[in-house]
């Protein structure tokens, strides 16, 4: 796992008595990419780098937003309570090409589904220090759940920010929150706990209100001067309405779910010196998912039960050790063993959990050839139940051509993991009264195979002195092999009643090659006092011989962020954010492909600290999707029925945030 206590390396002020010069010579420390602290030049791979500031000046109350501001990542949400996330498009059904990491433990559990509740996960925004970006293919660092980068959320220490902290948050439409924490520390632990409850009535006229409960628990000891020990338990519970009034059969009808995730993650860390350490960890995460309602085809077979229940669990143990194998190389290596299950009857037509181990082993090599120059050689082997032996290397040189420009090459290989729904996924429903089985709208396919994706970047990264700015810009190939994609197929017998009404596909392997080629641009600026901007910026080509997967990838995507500190302490936050069209979305029942329309999403904040009962304290409010009403992600079965009006659009949401520090 990453190192814990690193963090705060990356906001740790230069020594210099010119703090504006110091900011352009020394970018932030990141750990992600390599799994190794590094500067952002030094890097094998492009990285954007959400901090804490940011995080709280944006009034957000949900990850997936903040992701926005990252480039080549296209957001949106179905409804209020479901955000779609996903890097250059892939995914149509169900984005599962980024692996989630909170403090380096994995919260994306690769099974049933494939895909991450990002309402629900069990961190808390206010506990994040800084959150990390790798924008390409990190297989190498994090397994076959990275095929095109990773998210990885990285929280303060327990002893930093001493005290207790309130947040409440009032707003329209019924938005509630309320967040309680307190951290503190008497040697040799320290830990910080924070409890809360978010829940509001989602998008006009859209059943998709939600209730979220999280818990957290962070806490680290010093046993020795060489030995720390980590631990972080994480719970959320998340009640949320779900469906639409007239979905073909009931697929998808108006109804309650309630999902609920644990997440437990200990670490042992021994620290010799600064360039020389190991660390021992462990991690388990459950996820259980309660969604059943009833369908039908009235007035023939009325009130059909279906469901998508579910539970997931995934055990890891990791070990990995730095070290310096000479005076300019240095690296990591490591071996983890994972345990995934999955247990759905509905889903798989079996009572049985369906269980998958996988083994990896993991290494990274960075040298140091030259002054200027850095090359990261990455190389792991991983290998699961199904997919066999898999090889994911990475090759990247980095060149300073100048104390304020560096060039950065690179190649690298991935794979996705074919999730067990993917695999054996077989949806039968039948007539509760005559045991007819009326609709089969998945089967299983054992065979197939892991999608494969090859890249090749070329990155610049320039700290413009006379402009108070930093900019990144990245080139890259992306040549993806058997690319998983949903397709109709007759339905093995006994031959469904409606199989006409609803037809049966499985998963399986595009038999063409995908290329994504594009330009991606990163810029933050201060071009005036108390002013800084951040553009996120991508245009991207896609070439396959099937359309319908290149619709799933939109053109383009652009963020543009302007944060500004105001005389009298106030601070504002305006950031704009444009999707090009894309076939976004999926359903339970096999549609044809909607382009969701280009759009344009707005979002405001102001902030001023305030004294409260003689506390310190501060006030933000927020606005959300100003402007025109728009689309972002279609249910594709839904938006059959109505035609091309969109089906589910997002509405404003304006808010009030009170923070405050005892």
């Amino acid at each position: 796992m990453l190192c814990l206590g690193l963090p705060a390396l990356a906001h740790a002020e230069p020594p210099t008595d010119d703090i504006e010069s110091a900011y352009f010579e020394q970018l932030p420390i990141v750990l992600t990419a390599a799994r190794l602290p590094q500067s952002l030049q030094d890097a094998p791979g492009a990285i954007t780098v959400i901090d804490r500031k940011l995080i709280e000046r944006s009034g957000y109350r949900d990850l997936a937003r903040l992701l926005r501001l990252v480039p080549g990542m296209q957001v949106g949400q179905e409804r209020g309570n479901a955000s779609w996330v996903s890097y250059h498009g892939l995914g149509q059904s169900f984005p599962g090409e980024l692996q989630v990491l909170i403090d380096g433990a994995a919260a994306y559990v690769p099974v049933s589904f494939g895909t991450a509740a990002w309402t629900g996960l069990p961190v808390f925004l206010s506990e994040i220090e800084r959150i990390e970006v790798v924008r390409g293919a990190s297989g190498n660092s994090y397994g076959a759940s990275a095929l095109l980068g990773a998210v990885n959320l990285i929280t303060r220490p327990a002893a930093e920010d001493p005290g207790t902290h309130a947040r409440l948050v009032l707003g329209d439409p019924s938005v509630r929150d309320v967040e309680v924490g307190w951290s503190g520390a008497s040697a040799p632990l320290a830990l910080r706990l924070t409890a809360g409850e978010q829940s509001d009535d989602g998008f006009r006229g859209l059943h998709d209100h939600r209730m979220t409960q999280r818990f957290s628990l962070r806490g680290d000891t010093q046993w020795s001067a060489q030995d720390t020990l980590s631990f972080r338990l994480g719970s959320s519970r998340e009640v949320t309405g779900r469906g639409y009034p007239d979905s073909p059969f009931g697929n998808n009808a108006l109804r309650d779910g309630t999902d609920t995730a644990h997440l437990f993650h200990v670490r042992w860390q021994h620290i010799d010196d600064i360039d020389r350490e190991w660390s021992l960890s462990a991690y388990h995460h459950q996820l259980d998912y309660q969604d059943a309602w009833l369908g039908g085809a009235p007035p023939t077979f009325p009130d059909i039960p279906l469901s998508r229940d579910r539970r997931d669990l995934r055990t890891s143990i990791e070990f990995q050790k730095n070290d310096r194998w000479a005076e300019r190389v240095r690296g990591i290596w490591g071996v983890e063993a994972t345990l995934t299950q999955t247990r759905s009857p509905f889903s798989f037509h079996s009572s049985e959990a369906l269980r998958e181990e996988t083994y990896r082993l993991f290494s990274n090599a960075e040298w140091q050839p030259t002054e200027k120059t850095k090359v990261n050689l990455g190389l792991a082997a991983e290998r699961s139940g199904h997919d066999g032996w898999r090889i994911s290397p990475r090759l990247f040189a980095n060149h300073r051509l100048s104390p304020a420009d560096t060039v950065r090459v690179g190649v690298a290989r991935a794979w996705r993991s074919t999730s067990p729904f993917e695999l054996h996924g077989d949806t039968r429903v039948f007539d509760p009264t005559t045991g007819l089985l009326l609709a089969r709208p998945f089967v299983p396919n054992p065979d197939l195979r892991q999608t494969r994706a090859d890249t090749v970047e070329l990155g610049y990264i320039r700290q413009m002195h006379w402009a108070r700015s930093t900019a990144e810009v990245r080139l890259f190939q992306e040549r993806l092999r058997d690319l998983v994609v949903r397709e109709r197929v007759t339905s093995p017998p006994p031959v469904p009643l409606l199989a006409a009404q609803i037809p049966t596909t499985r998963a399986a392997n595009y038999d063409g090659e995908l290329t994504v080629r594009g330009i991606e641009l990163q810029l933050e600026s201060h071009p005036w006092q108390g002013g800084e901007l951040r553009l996120a910026w991508s245009l991207i080509d896609r070439r396959a011989a099937d359309s319908q997967i290149e619709a799933a990838i939109a053109p383009y995507t652009a963020s543009l962020l302007w944060m500004q500190q105001w005389p009298q302490q106030w601070s504002s936050l305006v950031h704009l954010t444009r999707i090009g069209p894309v076939a976004s979305g999926d359903s339970y029942l096999a549609g044809d492909p909607y382009v969701v329309r280009a759009y344009t999403s707005l979002d405001l904040a102001l902030s001023r600290p305030v004294t409260l009962a003689g506390q310190n304290a501060r006030l933000t409010l927020a606005a959300l999707n100003l402007g025109p009403r728009h689309q972002e992600v279609a249910d594709r079965a839904v938006q059959a029925q109505h035609g091309n009006t969109p089906a589910n659009r997002v509405s404003r949401q304006v808010y009030l945030r009170l923070d405050m520090r005892f």
